[in-house]
């Protein structure tokens, strides 16, 4: 399936996992997907909130643990009850971890509680009802940088608009790329409304001139910084692709020559 114009948002430092109700083949961890990430801002670490279901949705205790990195766990939490309130591991760091969640009970008259996760492995003298685990990844995001070929999407991607997005509704996953054509709502010094013109990898600024109804012996396609104080004349033979116009179209715009009076 292709969606166009897609655009990602994240809009959160912390990643919030649920946990449903237990019944035959319901799944105990619901809401979080396996690979999704937790944004990492620039110089901190994360914070992974998770919460649970109504404790009446799940009989007996709960027992859960972060293990981080493929290495050592943190420290099991377990509770008779499935707790309310929403639990956190604070100072998360970039890398690939996994939650942990045990439905456990006690063996019959006993009030006692799992004090570590090989009590409710193997032959341990709790019952466990299910367990299941999510995997997680926690990075720092990054700006998609895209191309006019599929490339492929991380969860830790912010997509720009106007992508056209594939996405694999089988395996998981997709890409994106720069449509051929996308459209340029190209700005004219001295006109009020911008006008949009197709653009292709090989279009040339000659090109876009062309379809303006320009010409490149009176106008010129210019790159200015943002602040003002730098541009660039982007040369008539140069391509779309070449001038990386599809990153920088906010920041280039058409104007007549300076040396040109009307």
């Amino acid at each position: 399936m292709e969606l166009l114009g897609a655009k990602a948002r994240f809009a959160s430092a912390i990643m919030l996992v649920l946990i449903c109700g237990l019944t035959i083949l319901v799944r105990v961890i619901f809401r979080h997907c396996t690979g999704q990430c937790v944004p990492l801002l620039e110089g901190a670490r994360a914070d992974v909130i998770v919460t649970f279901n109504s404790p009446r949705a799940l009989p007996g205790g709960l027992a859960f643990w972060l293990e981080v990195g493929g290495g050592s766990p943190t420290p099991m939490s377990c509770f008779d009850k499935v707790p309310s309130e929403p639990q956190v591991w604070h100072g998360v760091p970039s890398g690939d971890h996994r939650i942990r969640a045990v439905l456990w009970k006690a063996p019959s008259g006993s009030s006692a509680q799992p004090k570590s996760k090989e009590e409710l492995e193997g032959t341990g003298p709790f019952e466990v009802a299910r367990s299941e685990s999510v995997e997680l990844v926690v990075h720092r995001f990054e700006d998609f940088n895209p191309s006019y070929e599929f490339r492929k999407v991380e969860p830790w991607h912010r997509l720009p608009e106007g992508l056209e997005i594939s996405v694999n509704l089988q395996e998981g996953g997709s890409q994106a790329r720069i449509p051929q054509p996308w459209q340029w709502d190209v700005r004219v010094v001295g006109q009020e409304a911008r006008q949009r013109v197709p653009v292709r990898a090989e279009t040339t600024m000659s090109d876009i001139l062309e379809v303006l109804g320009l010409s490149d012996s009176t106008h010129e396609v210019v790159w200015c910084q943002d602040s003002g104080k730098h541009e660039r004349v982007l040369q008539p033979g140069w391509t779309a692709l070449q001038a990386d116009l599809f990153r920088y179209q906010n920041q280039v715009f058409v104007r007549r020559f300076a040396t040109m009076v009307d």
